[in-house]
């Protein structure tokens, strides 16, 4: 990566509250959030750089992720920092794939934001600056009916047929959402580790909850549902707030980036981002970070006013049917799919987040038939399985087909069944 080491590249992340004060707590750091006031810092730090040790994808060996804490000689460039521009310290964190610090600040109410991010940029000890965006979840709006039907959207994908070859075994998902029902039985065993960037109680992680049963729901122990990839386990990491029963959730700049950092320093195979915004330089060099160590990311297609992560060169999008997206979206059942309701429960959910989930899921099932296959691999092998080139419809199995020898699907995939495509770097 190149960029200058030393406290004096700064990446600026703007947010509120001064820097010998003690951090706040995170509800109120949310409230902060809410405005639009929000700058944030990035501090270069060559002591967060460290070799490698874990190994190939899926290795078994996790080296620690304890914070550190701020250098005292960065600390001291930030109070500076806040000090010159009238800016209020929040909160903090480390961007380890990016070897620097992430600091939030709010600029005073006097301050033009705009102008503010400009004079930032153009500072002799900042790398560049940004505002604090915020980013809503996709869809899986809800009906409150659980238990109305079966899951037809595993037929439609042909998981049953591509289940038989595979089952996402050894394959590491990030769920960055909103958190997990942790004491669903649908999910008993299949979440290897989470981690909380939002704190405080949760009043609602329905949506989490039901991303998390669409890729991962267990199989086998007579309860509920199964998930399309049973074989994989979970990070579930929850950066994003669902304050309200059935409400839309949505997420910060900063906490987004958080789990993202965390996602690629544990080394997970899969980022599903059910979730879009505007266009984020800090989550996109985060993102880009993420695909260089081969993590394949799938994001949910909004229209064009939430279009990132999912319009970013490099990451599988994907929309619900009966949704529109901009672009060439996968295209996945996205309309009344059943899944898993917190603390217990199962219900019906729709939305192109559902579709990404789905998704996720199936990039799974092939990356334990072919563990070297790179996100465009991925994503050529799903879209060769029906529709055209600008909607291509996700054919589980018939894409399992193309990656893995000795595969084989029902007749009604038959005619897209031509064997295995050669495979492209990315």
């Amino acid at each position: 990566m190149s960029r200058a080491l030393g406290t004096a590249g700064l990446w600026l992340c703007l947010a509120a509250a001064g820097f010998a004060a003690p951090l706040p707590a995170r509800a109120e750091v949310q409230a902060a959030a809410s405005g639009d006031r929000l700058v944030l810092v990035m501090a270069a730090d060559p002591s967060l750089g460290r070799p490698d040790l874990r190994g190939a994808r899926s290795g078994a060996y996790r080296q620690s992720r304890r914070y550190p804490g701020v250098p005292s000689e960065v600390m001291r460039e930030m109070k500076q920092l806040a000090a010159d521009y009238g800016l209020k310290h929040v909160d903090h964190w480390p961007m380890r794939s990016l070897d620097v610090h992430c600091i939030v600040f709010e600029a005073g109410p006097e301050a033009q934001m705009d102008t503010l991010v400009a004079q930032l940029s153009a500072d002799a000890r900042v790398e560049s600056a940004q505002a604090m965006n915020r980013f809503a979840l996709m869809g899986a709006s809800d009906r409150n009916d659980p238990y109305r039907g079966l899951q037809g959207s595993l037929d439609t994908l042909g998981v049953a047929e591509a289940q038989r070859w595979s089952t996402g075994r050894g394959v590491r998902i990030a769920v960055i959402d909103t958190g997990i029902a942790g004491a669903h039985p649908d999910l008993a065993g299949q979440v290897a580790e989470r981690r909380d960037f939002v704190g405080g109680d949760a009043a609602d992680d329905r949506h989490g909850t039901a991303i998390a049963g669409i890729i991962a729901a267990k199989a086998g122990n007579g309860l509920g549902i199964v998930g399309v990839a049973p074989g994989a386990r979970l990070l579930a990491l929850r950066a994003c707030g669902q304050r309200e029963p059935g409400g839309r959730g949505s997420c910060t700049t900063f906490d987004l980036a958080r789990a993202i950092d965390f996602a690629i320093d544990a080394k997970v195979d899969v980022l599903n981002l059910s979730l879009g915004g505007p266009q984020d330089r800090l989550l996109e060099r985060l993102l880009e970070q993420a695909k260089a160590q081969r993590i394949i990311v799938v994001a949910a297609a909004g229209d064009a006013g939430a279009s990132f992560p999912s319009g970013m060169d490099g990451v599988i999008a994907v929309r619900g049917d009966g949704t529109q997206a901009p672009g060439s979206a996968l295209v996945a059942p996205g309309k009344d799919v059943l899944s898993l309701a917190p603390p217990d429960g199962y219900d019906y959910f729709s939305g192109s987040s559902v579709a990404a989930a789905e998704v996720s899921g199936i990039v799974a099932l092939l990356l334990e038939r072919a563990p070297e296959l790179s996100a465009a691999d991925a994503r050529r092998a799903m879209a060769a399985t029906g529709g055209d080139a600008v909607q291509p419809v996700v054919h589980a199995c018939a894409a399992l087909a193309r990656v893995g020898r000795g595969v084989e699907c029902g007749s009604t995939v038959a005619a897209t069944q031509t064997g295995s495509l050669p495979l492209e770097a990315d």
